[in-house]
Order: C-alpha cells, then structure tokens, then sequence
C-alpha cells in the first residue's frame, strides 16, 4: 500500500495519458451525466460531481444501485465504473443503461464488464485495490468530458497535481509526517471527518479510507447541514472517545468559515479536533491534496495498529455468501 501510495502522481499520468486514445461516442451535449460504481469505483464520481458543481449546466448524479433512477434516457452519458468488472450492483445497471442509451463509457480492468464487449471502454491496469486506483477510476472521465466538449481541457490542472503529490509524497512518507502525526491522534479513537458540501467527496472518501485501510468505523458529514442536527448529539450518551477532523479550503464559502469556528467552540468539551488545509491551486489539486492527505493517515493508523492495510476480509465474505444465492 506504501508504493501504491508513493506511485500516485504516476498513476495520474498514465491514466492522463492512456484516456486520449479511448473510443468514444461522438459529440454531444448530455441532459445528464450518471456515474454507476460503488465502494472504491463510486467516489470518482462523486468528486467528478463536486468538482463540476459551477463548471456546468449538466447535472452528474453518482448511481449506487442496482437500478438506474427514471430520467437516464437516450441524451444521457452514462459512465460504468468497476475496478473488478464484477461488481454485482453496477452490472446490474449496466445492463438497464445498454436498453435506454448507446453513450455509455465502461472503465474497467477486466471482469464481466469487459466481456460484455462495450462499445466504448477504457482498459485499466489490474493488481490494485479499487480504493488504490482512485487516479486509474476518476481521470478516465474528466478527460472524456473535454473531448466531448463538455468541460476545459484539464491537463494543467493534472499537472499541477502530479507535481503536488510528487512533493507530498516525500512528506507523507514518514514516521514525522503531519499525516503519521494525525494517525497517532486517533489511536483509540472514533474519526468524525468534516467539510463543507464542496468537499463532501474528500470528506467520504477519508472516512472510506479508513474503514478499508485501518479497518477503524469513521463518520463524516458536511457543514452546513451538520449545524441542523448532528451538533446536539455531541452532548448526548454514551460518550464515545473521539476526534473530528475538519477539512478546509480557502474557497470556502465566509459564512460556512464563520460556522466552523463557532462549531469547533460548541462541540470541543466533547471532541478533539484537528483541522486539515487543502494545498494547491487548481480546485482538482485542492481536492486531491486532502485526499492524500487521507490515504496517508489511514496508511499510518493501519500501520500503528499492526493491521495490514490491504486485505478487506469483511468484504469478500460478503460476496462470496452472496454468490452462493
């Protein structure tokens, strides 16, 4: 998992490089982008929403379902996302996807997925982890969506990226790391990841990462909705040690600024709390910098705790009981 780490500014690259030569279907402008995954293959979608939220007119909405929702029709560009190509729900709607539209892009490494010989596909490297080939998963459809001449071309903002996580890298690497630092905060404790709705993606995917990697139960949720409700909670039972990290981005809209520091007051008798601040500046960099971040601090808990980041033996027992059915 460290040299998967390590490797990531060159996975960028080389996804950068490889999605020009896809085939793809002609131009045209969708009424809606869908990206079908799940677990590791899904958050490339979410961050693909959250990055376009003010680029576009074009709503992208994430299908985790075995079912695509009503309005996919024959306008729509449909993105099938399976590291494995097996996986149960996004077959599932893949299938329902081929009878309503022909613009569907399937990014895959093999599996069902690819034997079902997609008109448009995007052959990826097998050998990862899905949670491990973020770059492989999300870069494929940023470039897809500029050579349909629906976004900017994104190659400055990748290598803005690669040369960040290039430098990131050395720091992350280390037992003196600020993410080796946070990782031993939260031995012992329940991680709660915050960020504003902008960051929602980066803020799941740290909670995902360290479900996976350091096999440790994590929230996360969004300012501002989290003042709504989740903020009474903090002052109820049982008491639960934990620490909640904030995400932070300069662009952050000022009253959403204004009420994390007022939420950090309210909720530090019952939590402590870090805060994470994103580094570039391309909003994909931004994004990418915490999700390093992220990877980074799961790496090193799962470390601390003597656990093997890799193997997700929970998972794979679920499968195989499904298989059986």
């Amino acid at each position: 998992m460290k040299e998967v780490l390590l490797n990531f500014p060159n996975q960028i690259r080389d996804a950068s490089k490889a999605s020009w030569d896809v085939r793809l279907p002609p131009k045209f402008k969708p009424s809606n982008i869908v990206c079908c995954g799940m677990g590791g293959s899904a958050i490339g979608g979410d961050l693909l929403s959250n990055l376009l939220k003010d680029q576009i007119d074009i709503p992208v909405f994430v299908n985790r379902d075995y079912e695509l929702p009503n309005f996919v029709g024959e306008k729509s560009l449909v993105f099938i996302s399976s590291y494995s190509g097996n996986t149960e729900e996004t077959l599932s709607a893949y299938q329902e996807a081929r009878s309503r539209t022909q613009n569907i892009v399937c990014i895959t490494s093999g599996g069902k997925l690819e034997s079902s010989n997609p008109k448009y596909i995007l052959k990826v490297p097998s050998g990862y982890q899905p949670r491990a080939a973020l770059g492989w998963l999300f870069v494929p459809m940023i470039v897809t969506l500029h050579r349909l001449g629906i976004i900017k071309d994104p190659t400055s903002d990748l290598e803005e990226s690669i040369e960040l996580f290039s430098r990131l890298g050395k720091e992350f690497g280390n037992n003196k790391s600020s993410s080796y630092k946070l990782a031993r905060k939260l031995m012992g404790k329940m991680p709660i990841i915050y960020s504003d709705l902008r960051f929602g993606a980066v803020a799941r995917r740290w909670a995902c990462q360290l479900n996976e990697n350091a096999k440790q139960f994590a929230h996360f949720n969004v300012f501002s909705e989290l003042n709504h409700n989740e903020i009474v909670g903090f002052s109820g039972e049982p008491k639960i040690p934990c620490l909640t990290v904030i995400l932070k981005d300069r662009g952050y809209n000022e009253r959403i600024k204004l009420r994390i520091e007022i939420t950090k007051r309210i909720i530090s008798p019952y939590t402590e709390i870090e805060e994470v601040v994103s580094r570039g500046e391309s909003l994909l960099a931004r994004f990418f910098s915490l999700i390093y971040m992220g990877d980074w601090t799961s790496y090193w808990l799962a470390t601390l705790k003597g656990i093997d980041p890799i193997p997700v033996e929970r998972i794979e027992r679920l499968k195989k009981e499904l298989a059986k059915k």
